[in-house]
């Protein structure tokens, strides 16, 4: 094929990807979900006044950059990395002392699940109905063998996974732009509220984050450019079919690697955009087998119980939550199993579907979507305030936390943090001209997350997996640091 229609390809995916974001950012220059999270409401001239705060941070940054990249390169890497790490863990274990939370909802369906199978072998119910939480439960597992299934190992596992992540970002960026933005990207990510705030709530959200990074960072070479050697490519897509068995969203960074090798490999080797397809069925039969060869899950039990696909798409579309979760759909779908096959279930819940789609009409449906844009892409908390204000170990932390005082202090550093990396990807643009592969990878995912996001259930906390890159390219586009050059 002529190299013009793969750099035609990349305009499409540029175009895509900059007019997703101008309307991200236009909306969060407007609106912010974060107080709406913890059903709380914004002070007057709140919008405004983090806006302010925040362009006036982005024109300090664009402005000293040249000052901020050259002191850096005064300061060892190594004080650096490890004095931000050991900051990072510092605030994790504050967090976790003060506001540690009771565990319920899936959160406490898996700790209280693994714990259970370990004393007994006994497997909750829970997961005959979600089946997709399943990998997860089986690493607890794992980690509740090796050392003890109480609550705090699972916690110091999600920190040490938070950490790693925050290391592997500094490695990434440093492969990509060089060491002043692996510097900077690390310093982004420890200051990262979801990364702080999430650290007592064991779930998909945060430990999703290994397996987006170290794939991404085992597919690119010492100088940032995509490897194109077999088994690189493939030990990256068995970590990224890993992550997709943890969290179903994940598939969009196996879409993602596909697409990124088919614009770049050279001639014969762009066949290899079947390989991650390939490794995912592999990986996925493989498990499967597993978990029903040693006794986990039913395979018939899961016929009858598990929710479909089609569940989570028409819960999508219900207008009264705008998307959120439905206990009522919830119902409904438990209901429907028992008294119709799973295949019909999923026939009833498409007419559903289409019926909520006709009622809305057009104009109906542009307002819905509209509405659920802005629920999932303008809470700067990521929903982890909502989170750890359930259940809390000392309720009176989190009363203190989120008073109406040091509540707004942090709401407002939650939204400034979120304005300026998400108008940095606005200045993408300057990296766009390289053709990187990394850069597409990146960009690819985000418009990835955006229809995803449309069709499935709304919550800002889904993000969390596909905050790395919004880090990494925003970083890279405030230094304007060119790639390396290829060797």
């Amino acid at each position: 094929m002529s190299s013009s229609i793969f750099r035609f390809l990349e305009k499409i995916i540029n175009s895509i990807f900059f007019t997703v974001i101008a309307l991200i950012v236009g909306i969060n220059v407007f609106e912010t979900r974060g107080h709406h999270s913890i059903s709380a409401i914004s002070p007057k001239y709140f919008e405004i006044m983090t806006l302010v705060v925040a362009m006036l941070l982005i024109g300090a940054l664009i402005g000293l950059r040249k000052n901020i990249t050259g002191l850096l390169e005064k300061i060892p890497i190594s004080v650096w990395v490890v004095g931000l790490l050991g900051c990072s863990l510092i605030l994790q274990l504050i967090v976790v002392k003060l506001f540690a939370v009771k565990p319920s909802w899936d959160f406490g369906a898996l700790v209280n699940g693994a714990k259970l199978y370990l004393e007994t072998g006994e497997v909750f119910d829970y997961f005959s109905i979600y089946p997709n939480n399943i990998f997860l439960f089986c690493i607890f597992l794992v980690i509740g063998k090796v050392f003890t299934p109480d609550l705090i190992v699972f916690i110091l596992f999600n920190v040490f996974i938070i950490i790693a992540s925050q290391y592997l970002i500094f490695l990434i960026a440093s492969k990509a732009a060089g060491k002043s933005v692996g510097m900077i990207s690390l310093a982004v990510s420890v200051l990262f509220f979801p990364y702080i705030f999430f650290a007592p709530v064991v779930y998909t959200d945060t430990i999703s984050l290994i397996f987006l990074l170290l794939p991404l960072y085992l597919m690119l070479d010492k100088n940032g450019e995509l490897k194109t050697d077999m088994p690189s490519i493939l030990l990256a897509a068995f970590i990224f079919s890993l992550g997709m068995l943890l969290k179903g969203s994940l598939i969009i960074f196996i879409i993602a690697f596909s697409i990124t090798l088919f614009l770049y490999m050279k001639r014969w080797k762009k066949a290899y955009i079947f390989l991650p397809f390939f490794m995912l069925f592999l990986v996925k039969t493989v498990f499967n087998t597993a978990i029903y060869q040693f006794d986990i899950l039913d395979k018939e039990q899961l016929a009858k119980t598990s929710f479909p696909v089609s569940h989570w798409l028409v819960m999508a579309q219900n207008s009264e939550r705008v998307g959120k979760y439905s206990a009522d759909d919830v119902e409904w779908t438990k209901q429907l199993l028992t008294i119709y096959p799973r295949e019909e279930v999923s026939e009833i819940h498409f007419e559903e579907l289409q019926h909520r789609l006709q009622e809305k009409r057009l104009l109906g449906n542009l307002g819905f979507n509209l509405e659920k844009i802005t629920h999932t892409w303008t809470d700067g908390t990521y929903y982890s305030l909502n989170k750890i204000k359930r259940n809390p170990i000392e309720p009176t932390n989190i009363t203190s936390l989120l008073d109406y005082k040091s509540g707004d202090v942090l709401q407002g550093f939650a939204r400034v943090q979120h304005l300026i990396l998400f108008i940095g990807l606005l200045l993408v643009f300057l990296l766009v001209k390289d053709r990187k592969a990394f850069v597409t990878f990146c960009m690819l995912s985000i418009i990835g997350y955006f229809f995803f996001f449309l069709l499935w259930e709304t919550r800002s906390r889904y993000l969390v997996s596909v905050t790395p890159l919004i880090i990494l390219l925003s970083c890279m586009s405030y230094l304007k640091i060119k790639f390396r050059s290829s060797i």
